[in-house]
């Protein structure tokens, strides 16, 4: 019995600081959400299937990838920003979904340092990746880098 609660006491102290994070103000978290590349992962071969979202509002709205490196689908959605909420509007199922989102500052996985989770995400897994240093306004970046894992 001590040696399982031992286990246990090693195996939630594991847990809770295996990444270190720092929530960003809803102001921040705004402005970091809009023109970055967020991943669920970044690929490490052409075949890994990768999801990313672009929130871009100069075009008039944003885009979700569900991807290989060569082969995909996207889906194109309204979105509105309020406080710490999200509401996509789904133009396709003529859907609208209000989830509030975080980003956190974080250590990885390498290359990120971002940390966005969208609890109630219409599409996708509900936790994805961007870097702050991002600069890539129209996904070229993006489309370069995952060329290299030719």
């Amino acid at each position: 019995m001590r040696t399982m609660l031992g286990l246990l006491a090693v195996a939630t102290l594991a847990a809770c600081s295996s990444q270190s994070s720092t929530q960003v103000s809803a102001s921040d978290a705004r402005s970091l959400l809009i023109d970055r590349n967020w991943l669920d992962k970044m690929p490490e071969t052409d075949r890994d299937k990768l999801h990313v979202y672009r929130f871009v509002p100069n075009m008039g709205g944003g885009v979700f990838q569900d991807r290989t490196l060569y082969k995909g689908t996207f889906e194109l959605f309204s979105f509105k920003v309020r406080d710490n909420a999200i509401t996509f509007k789904l133009h396709e199922t003529k859907t609208e979904v209000t989830s509030v989102y975080t980003i956190e500052k974080v250590d990885g996985p390498k290359p990120f340092d971002l940390k966005l989770t969208i609890p109630d995400d219409p599409r996708g897994p509900k936790v994805y990746y961007g870097m702050r240093a991002e600069t890539d306004r129209d996904g070229a970046a993006l489309e370069q880098r995952l060329q290299q894992l030719r």
